[in-house]
C-alpha cells in the first residue's frame, strides 16, 4: 500500500494470529482481547528451538555457545571451556533472554562410552532443528560419519571452522611486505576451498563452509552463519530466532525488521483499546503505552540503545557523537517518549494514509476495525520508526565495516 510520502508499507500479518484474534472478537468481543493480543505478540518467546553443536574438544564449541548467547566465557552461566565430556548426554545451554532457545553441546565420538551404534539413539537426534559441525583446522573421520548420518536422515547441518583470526594474524605477520587485505582474502579462500574439497570427497552436500572467530561476531562468516540460523527455520521459529540473536550484521538486522513488522498490526489494534484517551489535535482516542513500549523494543533489537552504541563506538576507537554523525543517524530519542510520539501522530501525514491502511486490513480483521480508531495511524507511525531505525543500524554497520576494513 502506498503511503502519503511515497513509502511502501506492505500489509504484513501472520494469518494464524489474525484468525485467532478475529475469532476471539467474534465470540467474546473485547473481553480478554488485550491479554490475547499481548500473548500473540510475545508468542515467539515460548517457541522451542534446539541447536546441536558437535565437534571435538578444542574446536571452539563452548566459546561459540557463549558468544551466540551474548555471554562472556567468564560468565557464571557460560559453557565451560575445554572440558571433556564423560557422559553420553548432550549438555543444554539456554539463551538468557529466551529460555526455550537451547544450544546443546553434543558429546564426542571416539570412545567406548560414545560408540557410533549408540550415539544417534542416545543423543536423541530427532529433537534438534539443525546441527553445527565444528573444527579448528580440518574435519575428522568421525565428523564425516556424523554428517553422513545427518544427511541420510535429511537433517539440516552446517560445517564451521573456528579460530580463523589466529590463522589470519599469523599469515599477515608472515607476509608483512604484502597488502594485508589481499593476504587475508588469499588465506580465507585457501582454507575454504580445502575444507570444501574434503567434504565433497566424502560425498557430503555442503554449499558453504563458515569460517568464524568467536572473538568478534562481526568478523568473517559469523554474520552469514547467524543469518542462516534464522532463515532456515519455519516461520514461527524464524521469528523467534530473529528476535533473539543479537548479532550486529546487515542480514540479521533485515530479518529483525521483517519479524518486527509482522506484529505492528497487533500494537496498532492495542493502541485503540482499553486505556485509549483523548489528546488535543488528534482525531481519535489513543493508548500510547503499547506504542511506546514497542518503539523501545525496536531500539533494543536494532542495537540502538545507548549501551550498544557506546560499545560499538569504543570498538572502532571513536566517540558516540562521531559515530552518529558519520552514520547520518536519524533516530530521534525524544520521539520515543510520550510527548514526542504524540507529536509524530500530529505532524506526520498519517491522516492521508490512515483510512487506506485500515481498509486494507478490514478483510482480515473484520469488525475489529469498525468506527474511528488509531489503527491506521499507529501502523503508519510504527513503520516509519522501523524504517528510520533499520536505516540507522545498517549505516552504522557499513561505517564500522569501512573503519575496520572487515572481511
Amino acid at each position: 500500500m502506498a503511503t502519503g510520502d511515497g513509502n511502501l508499507y506492505e500489509l504484513s500479518v501472520n494469518e494464524e494470529d489474525a484468525k485467532v484474534v478475529k475469532d476471539h472478537f467474534e465470540a467474546k468481543g473485547y473481553m480478554g482481547l488485550v491479554e490475547l493480543l499481548i500473548k500473540r505478540k510475545d508468542h515467539w518467546v515460548d517457541v522451542p528451538i534446539h541447536v546441536a553443536i558437535y565437534g571435538s574438544s578444542g574446536a571452539g564449541k563452548s566459546s561459540f555457545i557463549n558468544i551466540i548467547r551474548g555471554l562472556k566465557d567468564s560468565d557464571k552461566n557460560g559453557a565451560e571451556l575445554n572440558v571433556g565430556q564423560t557422559t553420553i548426554e548432550p549438555i543444554p545451554y539456554s539463551h538468557p533472554n529466551k529460555h526455550y532457545l537451547k544450544f546443546w553441546d553434543m558429546p564426542q565420538l571416539g570412545s567406548k562410552a560414545f560408540t557410533k551404534e549408540l550415539y544417534l539413539k542416545n543423543t536423541n537426534i530427532d529433537k534438534y532443528d539443525y546441527f553445527l559441525i565444528f573444527t579448528r583446522s580440518e574435519f575428522t573421520g568421525d565428523d564425516f560419519w556424523f554428517a553422513n548420518q545427518l544427511q541420510t536422515l535429511n537433517k539440516k547441518f552446517y560445517f564451521v571452522c573456528t579460530h580463523i583470526d589466529i590463522v589470519i594474524d599469523a599469515a599477515v605477520k608472515e607476509h608483512l611486505d604484502e597488502d594485508q587485505r589481499e593476504v587475508k582474502i588469499r588465506v580465507l579462500t585457501a582454507i575454504r576451498e580445502k575444507l570444501l574439497r574434503s567434504v565433497k570427497q566424502e560425498k557430503i552436500k555442503a554449499d558453504y563452509i563458515y569460517l568464524i572467530t568467536t572473538a568478534d561476531v562481526r568478523k568473517f562468516d559469523f554474520p552469514k552463519l547467524a543469518n542462516r540460523l534464522i532463515i532456515d527455520l519455519p516461520e514461527r521459529k524464524w521469528e523467534a530466532m530473529a528476535l533473539t540473536l543479537k548479532v550486529f550484521a546487515d542480514d540479521v538486522i533485515k530479518q529483525k525488521r521483517r519479524a518486527l513488522q509482522k506484529r505492528v498490526w497487533i500494537i496498532a489494534l492495542m493502541s485503540g483499546l482499553e486505556k485509549a484517551c483523548h489528546y488535543y489535535g488528534l482525531q481519535f482516542d489513543i493508548d500510547v503505552e503499547p506504542v511506546l513500549e514497542e518503539a523501545q523494543e525496536y531500539r533494543r533489537q536494532f542495537c540502538l540503545d545507548e549501551g550498544s552504541i557506546i560499545k560499538l563506538a569504543r570498538s572502532i576507537d571513536t566517540s558516540v557523537e562521531s559515530l552518529k554523525k558519520a552514520s547520518a543517524f536519524k533516530t530521534n530519542y525524544a520521539q520515543l517518549a510520550d510527548r514526542g510520539l504524540i507529536q509524530q501522530y500530529k505532524t506526520l501525514s498519517v491522516y492521508d494514509v490512515s483510512d487506506g491502511i485500515t481498509k486494507s486490513f478490514s478483510p482480515i480483521l473484520g469488525n475489529l476495525l469498525s468506527g474511528a480508531s488509531p489503527f491506521g495511524a499507529t501502523y503508519f507511525v510504527l513503520n516509519r520508526l522501523l524504517d528510520t531505525m533499520e536505516t540507522d543500524a545498517l549505516r552504522m554497520i557499513e561505517y564500522v565495516r569501512y573503519r575496520g576494513a572487515e572481511l
